[in-house]
């Protein structure tokens, strides 16, 4: 029985990997990429080889080059808030609307018992001690979707918060939103105007 060639069918089972491809479709991009001159697969390679000197900002857990990502090096935001996301693809979309201008802080998933994510999985512990250690934050945005796993995870970090500093003010997006929707699928408009009308908690 016929097969791909042994470096052709590790690189199809890499891609399959990734979330929302399957092999069918990692044969397709194989195929694809392999249809492609030289040129471009050099630079292909290049590019993803680049990718193993990314690291994650040592503050909020964004993608970044150096120690501490683009958004924490910049001394013009305001340090008295923070906003709470999933991913770094949150960030990416919040600051497309022009509505924040604070920092973040990156949970990396929600809380999902079903698939073995628990609190002490995910950044929260990190944020009540960032809060903590900078004293100058007076406010807590939430910009977590309205799901399940994000009204848990939402719940859970207001009560690590408020067990520890009472005095915070935690708010978290709502109009706009509507319940069930994802924040990586909302245009800049709505984004921004939940942003800005958020209700505290």
């Amino acid at each position: 029985m016929y097969s791909y060639p042994v470096k052709v069918q590790r690189l199809i089972n890499e891609i399959s990997k990734m979330p929302g491809i399957g092999n069918k479709m990692a044969e397709r991009i194989v195929l694809y990429i392999l249809k492609q001159d030289k040129i471009f697969i050099e630079n292909l390679s290049s590019i993803i080889n680049d990718i193993k000197f990314i690291n994650i900002c040592e503050r909020c857990f964004n993608i970044s080059e150096d120690k501490l990502c683009e958004i924490c090096k910049d001394d013009t935001r305001d340090p008295s808030i923070i906003c709470v996301v999933e991913s770094p693809l949150d960030i990416i979309n919040i600051e497309r609307t022009g509505k924040f201008s604070g920092f973040y802080h990156i949970l990396n998933g929600l809380i999902n018992p079903l698939n073995n994510i628990l609190p002490q999985n995910l950044k929260i512990k990190e944020l009540v001690q960032r809060i903590i250690n900078e004293k100058t934050v007076k406010e807590i945005i939430l910009a977590i979707n309205h799901t399940v796993e994000g009204d848990t995870t939402a719940l859970y970090i207001i009560s690590a918060i408020k067990e520890k500093m009472s005095n915070i003010k935690i708010t978290r997006i709502a109009k706009g939103l509507p319940t069930g929707s994802d924040i990586k699928y909302a245009d800049e408009i709505t984004l921004g105007q939940a942003i800005l009308e958020r209700k505290e908690i």
